[in-house]
């Protein structure tokens, strides 16, 4: 499978076209306010209300995602900080009641 030499690959600052089999973009042209409501499309107040209830809806996602990581963190930093005062909790009792109950040398 060869590729053409001559065929360049766009690039983020070209305009990339998207054609069917019939030539036709399947993109709707956006229209001017007054013209949206005569093709059948939305108004601009009901397209900001979609927008603002995506957004919405986006972030409510994302702080439940977000706020779950940081249980799951703290879950897990938990367990660390228990395990470390397991590990060194006897040697530090051990060394202050050697220090403490140590025959006295007056």
């Amino acid at each position: 499978m060869e590729k053409p030499a001559d065929v360049d690959l766009p690039i983020l600052t070209d305009v990339v076209e998207l054609r069917t089999s019939t030539g036709s973009t399947g993109l709707h042209p956006l229209p001017d306010e007054a013209g949206a409501e005569d093709l059948g499309l939305h108004s601009a107040e009901e397209l900001a209300a979609l927008q603002a209830d995506l957004v919405s809806r986006a972030l409510n996602l994302t702080d439940e995602l977000l706020h779950g990581a940081v249980r799951e963190m703290e879950g897990v930093m938990y367990e660390r900080v228990l395990d470390r005062l397991r590990a060194a909790l006897p040697e530090i009792i051990a060394l202050a009641l050697r220090e403490h109950l140590a025959p006295r040398r007056d």
